[in-house]
């Protein structure tokens, strides 16, 4: 066989990989979209899978690993990752994440004002820990801030952003004056 038709093959079969994995993405969409007309998400538990940042988990949602986007909540990112760049205090709402949420049942709600996946085929939801909104918690703690996605209001934004206000002005968390310090200096370093 000559370079080129290895090449090719090679491209071919890149392609039809990719292929498959999308379709399989789309299958599991399709059918969780499915379990959700069927069951009461809210009446359920669910086992948290992975924590992948502060406001993105990864659960078990009836038999299937499915990532959940927590509504009105935004935590500054831990990692690089393709356009996204590593910020200030993102690696402390990761952590503080994981420390609430590793091995936890959590309940979900779904908000009917909100579309039930963003564009990344991420379930939107509430999540509650112990009855508590975890969202809310990260955000009144100082590790997150409300979040407003394309002026869409939701359930809890109205607290959402009292708990904000109330962090900032204890300055907890990323508000603290010396919360960045560290990381800038890394950064400029």
């Amino acid at each position: 066989m000559t370079k080129n038709r290895i090449i090719g093959f090679l491209a071919i079969l890149v392609f039809l990989l990719s292929f498959f994995i999308w379709q399989n993405k789309i299958g599991i969409e399709k059918e969780n979209e499915k379990l959700l007309q069927k069951i009461n998400i809210e009446q359920k538990k669910y086992q948290v899978e992975k924590v992948i940042d502060g406001d993105t988990i990864v659960i078990n949602f009836e038999h299937n690993k499915t990532r959940v986007r927590l509504i009105g909540l935004n935590t500054p990112e831990a990692r690089n990752f393709k356009e996204r760049k590593k910020e200030c205090f993102g690696l402390e709402a990761s952590k503080k994440a994981k420390e609430i949420l590793n091995n936890k049942t959590i309940t979900l709600e779904l908000d009917p004002s909100q579309s039930k996946y963003d564009k990344y085929g991420r379930l939107l939801a509430y999540i509650f820990v112990d009855g508590i909104n975890f969202a809310k918690l990260m955000i009144s703690s100082g590790y997150g801030y409300e979040y407003t996605y394309h002026g869409q209001k939701y359930k809890y934004q109205k607290e959402f952003k009292e708990a904000q206000k109330r962090a900032e002005k204890k300055k907890l968390g990323l508000w603290a004056e010396e919360a960045c310090k560290d990381f800038n200096k890394n950064k400029n370093d």
